[in-house]
């Protein structure tokens, strides 16, 4: 609204009342008004912002609408209230021509119309309209009025209510609150408004445009209306509720991005003969509408649009789909003059899902200080500027194949923009990168760059539908969010799987694949950034890519999904593309996950492992994650890295060939087969005894013998024939060389007794027995190109020291935040000035600066929703020092990870 509304509005008093015949005087200096004669005034008129609304209506009704100047009343007294009264003014009161109340009028000033609506509408309007029943005569129409300004003319904004229809204030609710918006002209019907794609109201035709001045504060009133209305009676689940209003929210955007200029909105209630549609006959023509809507905003065939119908009437009424839309239809969800200042849309998106979502065991977000953080650990802020200082200047290529409500995209999608607008200096301004800087410049563009850039993959109908959303209302992006497991081939029967249509051509990063010689599977190759938490342990059989997985994956057979995610991480980075994710800690000390850490080590360099708390997803799981930052290798590392494994698996395997490795091996394998004939047979046996040289004697010989029934003894008898050719084979004292000592030395390598001293070499070898086996397992013949088997653990210990690098590793306890079933708990520490004001708050991950403000809420008291206006300390942007760090991000950002020689002289503080 603009400030100066109410010099327009005098303006106005003098083009329609040009020889004051009814505003006789309206002095602001001595704050005097007075109307006419003919108009029945019941106390002198306060001068007050408001009366700048009642006199122009006045002058309105009279000038324009058609009224008589002597069928108006001005501040008519009532007294309302049971079982005390109270008195009550109305502004205006309009009687019919014999007399008998006609419609009553109540006007607010522009900033309170939204903050005073229900108190007026209840204690005023519908309380003095019960005074005004006299018999069958009563009030046609109750008003609450106010204005707005726009390009410099006044527009009305009206609450028009049939009292007729709604007698009370409790019918009116519970029906959705059905307004209309126009008052009625010379006792005549108030009409809906119906809403074109037009720049500005057409008197002529009666269309309006979509509303664009929503304030947060507005959006946050609607929010509390639709939740109290559609969440109301507990006929259906929590989450169905939500999906059914982001599937109503995807019908009004699409409406308004492909509705041609100068036609009709389809998201509104129509009228015909002064009556509204039905909810069942706008449910069936939205319903076509949404249709168009998932094929052409989701890329959704015809059957599965058949499978997600907009209503579900089992769980979602006609009535509240009626009262969403009634809502919703004035106001625009693509653009808002208040972008400027905050991303108003966004938020209001985000408020809905904060509030509206209920998090459980199997859907749950990842929380924004983990997002946050884990950005600046990627410095996607400066590799944004990196990307955009190229000859041919782009930003980075971002996308999360498991992005649930898109938490990951829209932080980095905010970041970037916030970030590349701050250091526009940094900056080599072609005329190519001047054109994609004035879009960020644009309030409602400023995201645009998003379309191209950002992906994300999600398979959930409900989180992929809010993460469009979330994209489209944080100002776009929307276009390359599938709605798909993530895991699904690249392309399947030689068409691409992930891709959207433009032109009759498959578009997007997605549509492409290509083979490498370093890896056996199709791969994409095209991002610069991953980021993820990918769901852990789930069935791999239920997914729909489970059918493809063989074809897509080299560990298509393990059942971890997560380690399914590390392979597709790959697959759609490019050489040196940047991973920062979630993980469980379990892939990264478990024997179970030791394929997938060698998987990461040849593909990958690791440049940071976060350990994060085990409640940084309680409540929903109390699996302990860490936070896993790398970058891709390019071919030529890769190929480096399989050279050198080759070389030292082909030692290994030398060793493990030689003839002491394999006593040990043939050994083992002879005494297991004795161990279990004496345990079969109730023979004690002497576990002391480990060289089969030792295992038997005649004593012991005769023992077996007798206890072993006669079917049996053959068996034996081989056995035996067994221990004395392996005992000649292998003659200890043969086996007792220098040349053995060295091999046994390569092998065992940190294992080998260096400082102990044995009185034979039969006893070092039963003091090594258990090392040189455990050792001597072999494992790690997954890859092609790598089928060699050998004990990774010898072989990685080997190739590690000749791609020797620093890891940042880092254990965080306090992540800002305790999540539990009653809420969260904010953990963040205030950072106080020498006058004890907070400037700051710090976790161990990162720290933000902190800002006062004065915000407003709208909660529930009572039957009542009411406004609450607090002053607020609020986090806003992350605080960075490299100079004096305190925090993880500090020190991360400090060791400059990213670089070529990352700094890891670093002295972190004792806590």
């Amino acid at each position: 609204m603009t400030k100066h509304w109410k010099a327009i509005i005098l303006r106005r008093f003098e083009e329609l009342d040009t020889k004051n015949e009814i505003l006789t005087i309206f002095d602001e200096k001595d704050k005097i008004i007075d109307f006419s004669n003919c108009i029945e005034q019941h106390q002198k008129q306060k001068f007050e912002d408001e009366a700048y609304i009642r006199t122009y209506l006045v002058l309105k009704l009279i000038k324009e609408l058609g009224y008589r100047c002597e069928v108006i009343e001005l501040e008519k007294k009532y007294s309302i209230g049971r079982p005390s009264r109270k008195e009550a003014r109305l502004d205006i009161l309009v009687k019919t021509k014999k007399g008998h109340p006609f419609m009553l009028l109540e006007c607010k000033t522009p900033d309170s119309f939204i903050k005073e609506k229900d108190d007026a509408i209840e204690n005023q309007l519908f309380a003095i309209a019960k005074q005004e029943i006299k018999g069958n005569i009563k009030p046609k129409y109750l008003v609450l009025y106010t204005i707005e300004i726009e390009n410099g003319e006044i527009l009305d904004r009206a609450i028009v209510i049939d009292f007729e229809q709604f007698p009370t204030y409790e019918d009116w609710k519970e029906a959705g609150e059905p307004s209309l918006d126009e008052i009625p002209a010379d006792y005549g019907i108030a009409k809906k408004y119906t809403y074109a794609n037009i720049e500005k109201p057409d008197p002529i035709s009666g269309l309006k445009p979509l509303r664009k001045d929503y304030t947060l504060t507005d959006f946050e009133k609607l929010r509390v209306d639709l939740h109290n209305k559609l969440w109301a009676g507990g006929e259906a689940d929590y989450n169905d509720i939500f999906y059914h209003l982001i599937k109503i929210m995807l019908v009004k955007i699409y409406d308004e991005l492909f509705t041609p200029r100068g036609e009709i909105y389809s998201f509104q209630i129509f009228y015909k003969d002064d009556k509204p549609e039905t909810p069942a006959e706008l449910a069936k023509r939205l319903e076509d509408k949404y249709k168009i809507a998932l094929k052409d905003l989701l890329n959704y065939d015809e059957e599965k649009i058949k499978e997600i119908p907009l209503i579900e009437r089992d769980k979602f009424t006609y009535e509240k789909l009626f009262y969403a839309v009634e809502k919703l239809q004035e106001i625009s969800l693509t653009e808002n003059v208040h972008s400027k200042e905050e991303d108003v849309l966004g938020l209001f998106f985000e408020s809905i899902l904060q509030n509206e979502f209920k998090q459980s065991k199997g859907q749950y977000f990842t929380h924004k200080n983990i997002v946050r953080f884990l950005i600046y650990a990627l410095e996607l802020d400066k590799l944004a500027i990196y990307k955009l200082n190229q000859t041919y200047p782009h930003f980075p290529y971002i996308i999360d194949p498991a992005a649930g409500s898109g938490t990951f995209l829209i932080e980095a999608m905010k970041i970037i923009t916030k970030e590349v607008l701050k250091n526009k200096d940094k900056l080599k301004l072609t005329r190519a990168l001047e054109e994609k800087i004035k879009d960020l410049e644009d309030p409602n563009r400023k995201h645009h760059w998003a379309e191209d850039y950002i992906y994300g993959i999600e398979p959930n109908t409900r989180l992929g539908l809010a993460a469009k959303l979330n994209m489209i209302l944080h100002g776009d992006g929307n276009m390359n969010i599938f709605i798909e497991d993530g895991l699904m081939p690249f392309k399947i029967n030689g068409k691409a799987f992930y891709t959207r249509k433009w032109k009759g051509k498959d578009v997007g990063l997605l549509a492409e694949s290509e083979e490498t010689n370093i890896y056996p599977k199709p791969i994409n190759g095209r991002f610069d950034v991953v980021m993820s938490n990918p769901p852990f342990s789930i069935k791999i059989e239920a997914m729909r890519s489970y059918r493809h997985i063989r074809d897509t994956f080299v560990f298509y057979d393990k059942k971890n999904s997560e380690n399914l995610f590390v392979e597709r991480w790959f697959q759609l980075l490019a050489p040196k593309g940047r991973l920062g994710v979630v993980l469980p800690e379990s892939v990264f000390d478990t024997k179970e996950n030791l394929y997938i850490r060698n998987f990461l080590y040849k593909y990958f360099k690791i440049k940071a492992i976060i350990s994060l708390p085990k409640e940084a997803f309680e409540p929903y799981t109390s699996t302990k994650v860490s936070l896993l930052i790398a970058e891709r290798k390019t071919d030529e590392e890769v190929k480096a890295w399989e050279d050198k494994w080759r070389e030292y698996a082909n030692e290994y395997n030398k060793l493990r060939n030689s003839k002491l490795i394999k006593f040990f091996i043939e050994n083992d394998k002879i005494l297991d087969s004795f161990r279990k004939l004496l345990d079969n047979h109730n023979i004690e046996i002497d576990y002391s005894k480990v060289l089969v040289h030792d295992l038997l004697d005649d004593n012991l010989k005769n023992e077996i013998e007798a206890k072993i029934p006669q079917k049996n003894k053959n068996k034996f008898k081989d056995l035996v024939e067994e221990i004395e050719s392996f005992k000649n084979k292998y003659k200890l004292d043969e086996l007792d060389t220098e040349e053995n000592k060295e091999i046994l030395k390569r092998f065992l390598k940190q294992f080998y007794p260096q400082e102990q001293e044995f009185k034979s070499f039969k006893e070092l070898l039963e003091y090594v027995y258990d090392d040189v086996l455990e050792i001597a397992t072999l494992d790690y013949p997954q890859i092609e190109g790598q089928n060699d088997y050998c004990n990774s653990w010898w072989v990685f210990g080997e190739v590690s020291k000749h791609f020797n690098y620093p890891i940042f590793y880092a254990e965080v306890e306090n992540i800002g935040y305790k999540r539990t079933k009653r809420g969260e708990q904010d953990k963040d520490i205030p950072v106080k000035d020498e006058n004890e004001n907070i400037i700051a708050f710090k976790n161990d991950l990162f720290k933000v600066k902190a800002e006062k403000v004065k915000r407003t809420y709208w909660v529930n008291k009572g039957s009542k929703v009411v406004q609450e206006e607090k002053e607020e300390i609020i986090k806003t942007d992350i605080i960075i020092d490299t100079e004096n760090p305190e925090t993880v991000l500090d020190y991360l950002r400090k060791a400059d990870i990213w670089s070529e020689n990352p700094n890891f002289n670093l002295r972190c503080k004792k806590k």
